[in-house]
């Protein structure tokens, strides 16, 4: 079984409320949790930055789907990798979004807003790994 990490960005059809990110996180943790799927989620100023962890086809199948989703567009993969275990794996989804914890870590990438499409690959990566440790209770 061949492990991957697909970490892309896409920026939302309009601006999302907490009931509808709790709804995005309530359905991916239902189905992620049936298909060995973990991950971590970011959402501020309309841009999403996602990694997904998992098998192989179970990545790719859900990525897809993903990409479908009306709520997003401009959905552009990052990374795509194999991996020998996955991160986030305490998580079927973790999630964090704005805060003074993410503020202060886009000011160390040099950002002063939430510009997911301007990070590296290892810059994405390093973001979510970093925010896994705070998150939101959503």
């Amino acid at each position: 079984m061949k492990l991957v990490r697909l970490v892309y960005y896409s920026h939302a059809s309009r601006e999302m409320s907490l009931s509808d990110l709790k709804s995005i996180l309530d359905t991916a943790r239902r189905n992620n949790q049936a298909e060995g799927i973990c991950g971590m989620l970011s959402y501020e100023q309309q841009y999403f930055l996602q990694a997904l962890e998992g098998e192989r086809s179970a990545v790719n199948e859900l990525y897809l789907d993903i990409a479908d989703d009306p709520r997003h567009d401009e959905i552009t993969i990052i990374s795509y990798e194999e991996i020998t275990a996955p991160i986030f794996k305490q998580w079927k989804m973790g999630y964090a979004g704005g805060s003074a914890e993410f503020t202060k870590l886009l000011k160390e990438m040099g950002q002063t807003e939430f510009l997911s499409e301007t990070m590296s690959p290892r810059q994405a990566f390093q973001f979510l790994q970093h925010l896994a440790g705070n998150q939101d209770n959503l």
